[in-house]
């Protein structure tokens, strides 16, 4: 599997990083995004927090 590679610019320097990337190679400046280019966001309903008794 060759998934293609999602750019972000880096908030700091402007350079294009990989959106998985923690953070930019060139400043150090973290990289954050909602939603990485690989991965389906999933919601799932709230766990009840009753322990069944």
């Amino acid at each position: 599997m060759n998934t293609p590679l999602n750019h972000v610019r880096c908030p700091k320097c402007g350079m294009e990083v990989d959106d998985r990337v923690p953070a930019c190679p060139q400043c150090g400046e973290k990289i954050y995004v909602n939603v990485p280019g690989d991965i389906t966001p999933t919601k799932h309903p709230p766990l009840d927090s009753q322990d069944g008794k």
